[in-house]
């Protein structure tokens, strides 16, 4: 081997932060990348849940932090943050109740504003004022959980069921009617046969959870008939094995 070979370099470690969430947050309907949903959490997590959100409601993250804390390269992580904090100045976060004449729909702006300075590295999010509920000031409601956890979960899909699991891990089980969950998820149009869904979503979520996060999730159809109506998720904690290496 030649002596002046560049030394390898080293695997990014994983930083370890408690994100909290309103459970309304979790239940709402949103969409975005993965690099975008682990954005709001990496920023989520720099907040005091039981405290007034900093002026402005500002949050400010570098993409050394974002590097560090999903355990990625830093040099892919600064062109990632740009892109994600460009695209989330237009997602919204979709609250669905249902009125007297049948169901209401509330969209609502994760940001205000968006900033990132590519010559310091670093993204500055703006959270609108109707989010800013959803994440400081919880003193009931809401859902804390390890952002490690998540570091290493391959799509949006999974980490959104991670979080739906994770609000009833003490509970054993939560079941969902197809068409709720379809809502959380914001799937629209998509994967509209329960076929294609349970191939294309919940089974890549549910074997993506079991591999690399501390739930044990196992999925079962509920049926009417022969017709499936919505899931059980069976949800085990499992804290033996060390997800992360420091």
């Amino acid at each position: 081997m030649n002596a002046t070979a560049l030394a390898p370099v080293p695997t990014p470690t994983v930083v370890n932060h408690l994100v909290t969430q309103s459970n309304r947050l979790i239940e709402a309907g949103h969409t975005l990348t993965l690099n975008e949903k682990r954005m709001v959490l990496a920023c989520a997590a720099k907040l005091d849940p039981r405290k007034p959100l900093p002026e402005n409601g500002t949050v400010r993250l570098s993409a050394v932090d974002f590097a560090d804390t999903f355990g990625i390269d830093r040099r892919d992580a600064y062109d990632s943050l740009e892109e994600a904090s460009s695209r989330l100045y237009s997602r919204t976060i979709k609250e669905i109740r249902h009125g007297t004449r049948g169901k209401i729909e509330r969209n609502i702006r994760w940001v205000w504003m968006s900033e990132y300075a590519p010559g310091e590295g670093f993204v500055t999010l703006g959270f609108s004022p109707d989010v800013i509920p959803y994440l400081t000031m919880l003193h009931k409601e809401f859902t804390t959980y390890e952002l490690r956890n998540v570091g290493s979960l391959s799509s949006f899909y999974s980490i959104r069921l991670y979080e739906i699991c994770a609000q009833f891990k003490t509970t054993g089980y939560r079941e969902l009617a197809l068409d709720r969950l379809r809502d959380m998820f914001d799937l629209g149009d998509k994967y509209a046969d329960v076929k294609n869904l349970r191939v294309r979503v919940i089974d890549p979520a549910v074997s993506d959870i079991n591999q690399h996060t501390d739930l044990r999730v196992v999925a079962q159809p509920l049926r009417s008939g022969r017709k499936v109506v919505g899931f059980r998720f069976e949800i085990e904690i499992e804290r033996q094995q060390e997800l992360f290496e420091a």
